[in-house]
């Protein structure tokens, strides 16, 4: 936890002035968006791109909608580091170059999840100089660290007058990637963790958002339990529930004047796949701690057609993605107006949940 805490002033000194510096620049200072994306993974085939491009390259084609919100989160599902070695009797291990923390700057990403089935994929080392490289980078995360209580400890940070507190938690194998006392890795999502860690936040932060990596890979509805521990962080106190892992989208559902987005698909992803065709950058505005807007900004991720870097759908494209997210959500009653493109919900004169 030492190298998290000795660069925590530096870090919430300069999220505030950059949060602050946003808001100036919006309608509506009392209010602050947050940009939510899906799965972050800058190496492999990705690496040449950003090699030969530079670090903007990636995030080109989004980066007006990001600039829309204060803050961008998304899933980190990769070290940054060029040490350690590759754990045995795995799939897939994967890794990025330390070129993927300049293009996570360049997106204006400001908060990771480290919560997930890669972060140790190539051991302590690996994770020491991903905390490292963040950190340096005015990067916050949650989800990892040398020991337990690292991997459990909330990000905290300033948006205008709120004050943020992110937790994130893997629900996925393998298990021995989760930390413990002593041991370096991932912050489990046992529901005793979830329960103490946002109930222990909550009197300290105006807003909690929780990330949790679970469900299965290509699935796209959530599995019972999802259902069951998304409802209950926010019975618990969380304002936003965030799901990765299926690298694919899964459900909305608003639950108590909510948002629980159970997947939120690839969004860059250094690998080529068919299966892997569209995502969302969800645009979740809060006034106050009041959850009083949600965009959908529906993405084409298909490497074989973007190659690494996500293209904003429009028109009938944009449509079909949108109306799949509807129907996959209806059973929770929960259902986004469609217009020009984009999925909207405004909960400022009541909607499905309250």
């Amino acid at each position: 936890m030492a190298l998290r805490r000795s660069f925590f002033p530096v870090l919430v000194f300069v999220l505030l002035a950059a949060a602050v510096a946003a808001s100036e620049r919006l309608p509506a200072p009392d209010e602050i968006t947050i940009a939510a994306v899906g799965d972050i993974m800058l190496g492999h085939r990705a690496e040449p791109y950003l090699a030969r491009e530079g670090p903007g390259y990636p995030f080109a084609g989004v980066l007006p909608v990001l600039q829309q919100a204060h803050l961008v989160i998304g899933n980190l599902e990769s070290p940054i580091s060029s040490r350690g070695t590759a754990v045995e009797n795995k799939k897939f291990t994967l890794r990025a170059a330390p070129a993927a923390v300049e293009a996570l700057k360049a997106a204006g990403v400001r908060v990771v999840s480290l919560a997930n089935n890669h972060t140790m994929d190539f051991g302590p080392l690996a994770l020491q100089d991903t905390l490292k490289a963040l950190g340096e980078n005015n990067i916050l995360y949650a989800g990892a660290g040398m020991d337990l209580d690292d991997a459990r400890a909330p990000a905290f940070l300033k948006v205008g007058d709120l004050t943020l507190a992110f937790l994130s938690y893997s629900l996925t194998f393998p298990i021995e990637f989760y930390a413990a006392a002593g041991r370096p890795g991932t912050a489990p999502g046992y529901r005793e963790f979830v329960k103490r860690d946002i109930e222990k936040v909550r009197p300290r932060a105006d807003l909690v958002v929780v990330s949790f990596h679970w469900g299965a890979e290509l699935m796209t509805t959530a599995k019972d339990y999802q259902r069951e521990l998304g409802r209950r962080s926010i019975d618990w106190g969380a304002d936003l529930v965030l799901g990765h892992h299926p690298h694919i989208l899964q459900e909305l559902e608003l639950y108590r004047g909510r948002l629980i987005a159970y997947s939120l698909g690839n969004f860059v992803f250094g690998s080529e796949s068919d299966k892997t065709n569209s995502s969302m950058i969800l645009l979740c505005t809060f006034k106050g701690k009041a959850l009083v807007r949600i965009e959908a900004v529906p993405l084409d991720v298909n490497n074989y057609r973007v190659a690494y870097q996500p293209k904003v759908l429009a028109g009938t494209k944009a449509e079909s993605v949108l109306d799949e997210i509807n129907a996959a959500s209806a059973k929770f009653k929960t259902m986004l107006t469609i217009r020009n493109g984009r999925g909207f919900i405004d909960l400022t004169a009541g909607a499905p949940g309250n």
